[in-house]
């Protein structure tokens, strides 16, 4: 670099250069060009770098343009971020800039893979970019020269830094603008799609897919949560790579989402030490238990109308990996699951109450028949067995007219939790109307219907009323009366000459009305 150049008016048309040029450019890369270029008319270098970042954001570090000098030219050469700063970056931020020398501390430029610099780099310029009272990036500058710097150097360098630093702010904050219009975009169909769906499960695969479009999300875990019990009921959890796992519910005195629950607040670590100091107890899940990779957890609570819902968490094995938008957006989503996971509970209570039989709790006449339905088409393709029980209470009306529709109605209750304590997972039982019940079962062959039959009908017989009935009527104890249960049960199963449904049904009918005739408390079979 020629002597004319430090002088006064040199220097100043270069920064009048700088600020025009930067004032026209919105693009981050063009904008470090032109930095670097202004660099090497002040001060020369052999290679150089320009680093966005921010402490306050908790970002990694962004390189915007790594150069070098090979044979006389400039070589540019872009590489990924680094993880976290270095220690020369955070010196430079710390103490204003300084000036490394070969003897003392050295640094290769981040993003280049050519060349020796141990041997070639011979001394260092670092300062940061301060925008107001905001560092948001470092500058550098390296000779291969020993001693080519000085501090008038290190004062110019950070002198042409400060003129850079709102340009790249402004450039810095359209790109993050740009970035999070983008990333709302997203969410906005997100948002249509979970508001149009009840399925909850549909609706965490969806708030799913969308995180991972816009934020950093290795695991991924919806939680609910039940105020009735205070547990996290888990909802939805991926483990990556996109792996669905399943994990049981805990006591919300602990873990991050018992915290979440606890504060109503969200939470960001950025870092392992970070979640160490928080104490928090966290419950593991997924086939890492113990060696979790997880660096970067950014959780929100689900609220509505005041209330908890559960959590939602994007977690990330990389450090930093969320910053105040991340959070801006995942408590959007969170907002509108909370509104679904509601929804979704009162369509499921509506559909309960049209389906279910408001006094005994089982199906109701319309839903038994659309269920069993269902299994008889089913039965019609494979050719699997299916049974139907039908059971009547002996003598009903005997309950309501010596003690009361109380009494009735405490019988059905007694012989339908009984019925139903004993069914499997996808049988079908309802109750018909008045004191009829009937039982669906699926892949049920005669023997095994006949033996279900049998020992419902010795159960109900063996139910103990007496003390409920005198809640009711105190002069049954008095009177030493016994108030005795029983059933008349039918069954029928599937064969080819049943043309549908009603057929089948009408048969177990029928062989429950021999069973009553026949002196009640019995189990018949139709057809035999």
């Amino acid at each position: 670099m020629s002597e004319d150049l430090h002088d006064s008016q040199t220097q100043i048309d270069i920064f009048a250069k700088l600020g025009k040029d930067l004032a026209s450019t919105t693009h981050a890369e063009t904008a470090a060009r032109i930095i670097l270029d202004a660099a090497d008319q002040l001060i020369g270098w052999d290679a150089c770098y320009l680093i966005l970042y921010d402490p306050q954001r908790g970002g990694k570090p962004r390189p915007l343009l790594t150069i070098d000098t090979i044979e006389g030219k400039h070589v540019v050469q872009k590489g990924a971020a680094p993880d976290k700063p270095s220690e020369n970056m955070l010196k430079a931020i710390q103490q204003g800039g300084f000036l490394s020398l070969y003897d003392e501390h050295f640094e290769i430029a981040p993003a280049l893979s050519f060349g020796d610099y141990k041997k070639r780099t011979l001394s260092q310029l670092f300062v940061p970019v301060v925008s107001g009272v905001r560092t948001i990036g470092v500058l550098s500058i390296q000779s291969y020269q020993i001693h080519a710097y000085q501090n008038e150097q290190l004062d110019l360098l950070n002198n042409l830094a400060s003129h850079c630093a709102g340009a790249l702010e402004r450039i810095w904050a359209q790109e993050a603008l740009t970035d999070l219009v983008e990333r709302l975009k997203v969410l906005h169909q997100a948002v249509s799609d979970i508001n149009a769906s009840l399925d909850v499960e549909r609706v965490c695969q969806v708030v799913y897919e969308t995180v991972i479009k816009v934020m950093p999300c290795d695991d991924f875990v919806v939680d609910g949560y039940d105020s009735k019990t205070n547990e996290i009921v888990p909802i939805f959890a991926i483990e990556h790579p996109g792996r669905r796992v399943y994990t049981q519910k805990y006591f919300a005195d602990h873990g991050l989402a018992g915290e979440i629950v606890r504060t109503k607040k969200p939470i960001v670590f950025n870092s392992i030490q970070e979640m160490n100091k928080s104490d928090i107890h966290f419950e593991f899940y997924g086939s890492q238990v113990d060696d979790d990779p997880t660096e970067s957890i950014l959780a929100v609570p689900m609220m509505l109308h005041g209330q908890i819902y559960g959590m939602i968490s994007a977690q990330s094995y990389g450090q930093n990996a969320y910053n105040h938008d991340d959070q801006y957006l995942l408590e959007m989503l969170a907002s509108h699951v909370a509104i679904a996971i509601e929804n979704a509970r009162l369509f499921d209570s509506v559909q309960q109450a049209a389906y279910t039989d408001a006094l005994t709790s089982t199906l109701n006449r319309r839903r038994f028949y659309e269920l069993s339905e269902i299994e008889f088409d089913r039965v019609k393709e494979s050719k699997q067995p299916l049974a139907i029980i039908m059971l009547d209470v002996d003598d009903f009306k005997k309950f309501n007219d010596q003690f009361g529709h109380k009494v009735g109605d405490f019988v059905l209750i007694q012989v339908a939790e009984t019925c139903k304590s004993s069914l499997r997972g996808n049988d079908i039982f309802g109750r018909l109307g008045g004191e009829e019940f009937a039982l669906t079962l699926p892949n049920t062959k005669l023997e095994y219907a006949l033996e279900i039959a049998t020992r419902l009908c010795k159960l109900i017989q063996q139910l103990d009323c007496n003390q409920a009935a005198q809640h009711f009527d105190k002069d049954l104890f008095q009177n030493n009366y016994q108030l005795t249960v029983t059933v008349s049960i039918g069954v029928a199963v599937y064969d080819e000459t049943c043309k549908n449904l009603d057929t089948l049904i009408d048969r177990a009918d029928q062989a429950m009305y021999i069973a009553k005739n026949s002196g009640r408390n019995q189990v018949h079979v139709w057809g035999s």
